[in-house]
């Protein structure tokens, strides 16, 4: 397992064991779908990110409609920026099937670059609703 998968693991791991033992119901319900998509992603993979990877721009299109459902019904600020993220680390699948010349680790590397901020929108939501909920 190459370095930047094994810290990918440990943080989205982290990430969702936060969220699932100081949060709410969306921050454990946001937690389970990130944490599957992560799994997901690595088993859908199939090229290396030399071609458009089609499964996991599904699963990107999955999560970004979990998260805009949410932000749209949420009374916290957290999943607004979630879903921005998650918009941007999905619209870049569709960057590689226009342009075909989109090198593939600069492909690779914002999907995995955009994946960060949606999880620490997540965490930091987390960590103000528990500190809300220590008043």
């Amino acid at each position: 397992m190459p370095m930047t998968t094994a810290i990918f693991a440990v943080f989205v791991t982290a990430c969702c064991a936060l969220a699932l033992w100081r949060g709410r119901n969306s921050e454990r319900w946001t937690a389970a779908a990130l944490f599957t998509s992560a799994v997901a992603s690595a088993l859908l993979q199939t090229s290396k990110f030399w071609l458009p990877e089609t499964g996991i721009m599904a699963i990107d299109l999955m999560l970004l409609s979990y998260l805009i459902v949410l932000a749209l019904q949420s009374d916290r600020f957290w999943p607004l920026y979630a879903a921005g993220f998650q918009v941007v680390g999905t619209l870049i699948h569709v960057a590689r099937y226009v342009d075909a010349s989109v090198w593939h680790s600069a492909y690779a590397t914002a999907q995995v670059f955009w994946s960060y901020p949606v999880m620490a929108a997540l965490m930091a939501g987390t960590w103000f609703e528990a500190r809300y909920r220590l008043r």
